[in-house]
């Protein structure tokens, strides 16, 4: 198992464990409280002091651009649809003129999310399945 993939699997069990969190809190707390464990997916963060003991060869960089490429599309999506989301409630269907700035904080909370779970699932991906530098 590379060092890619120990960073990417970690970075899904701090997501599990996020999860989990956010279950225990909200069917304890209620779920206005529960979206305090989100926190908890700071953690992922020291993923990166999981190192590699040798240098990338052409297939890990190769699986590593392809995977931040997936993960850039995959964020970017939930950015523009979170916000367009917002904009359709509350102004097309609600007709406020306002919308609280939360809605936009978590818009880009919930993007960065997106990125760090699809890169490491991109990464998983694209090694069990073999790709290689130039190829599909």
């Amino acid at each position: 198992m590379t060092a890619e993939q120990k960073r990417a699997w970690f970075v899904l069990g701090v997501f599990a464990m996020t999860c989990i969190a956010f279950t225990v809190w909200a069917l304890t707390l209620g779920v206005a409280s529960a979206w305090g464990a989100t926190g908890i997916f700071g953690l992922a963060a020291l993923a990166v002091l999981i190192r590699r003991r040798q240098r990338p060869d052409e297939r890990d960089i190769a699986i590593s651009r392809r995977a931040a490429l997936a993960a850039g599309l995959a964020s970017y999506v939930v950015f523009v649809l979170g916000n367009m989301g917002v904009w359709f409630v509350a102004f097309a269907w609600h007709g406020r003129e306002l919308v609280s700035v939360q809605w936009f904080a978590a818009i880009t909370v919930a993007g960065a999310i997106v990125f760090f779970l699809s890169h490491s699932l991109a990464i998983l991906y694209f090694y069990s399945h073999h790709v290689e530098a130039g190829h599909g």
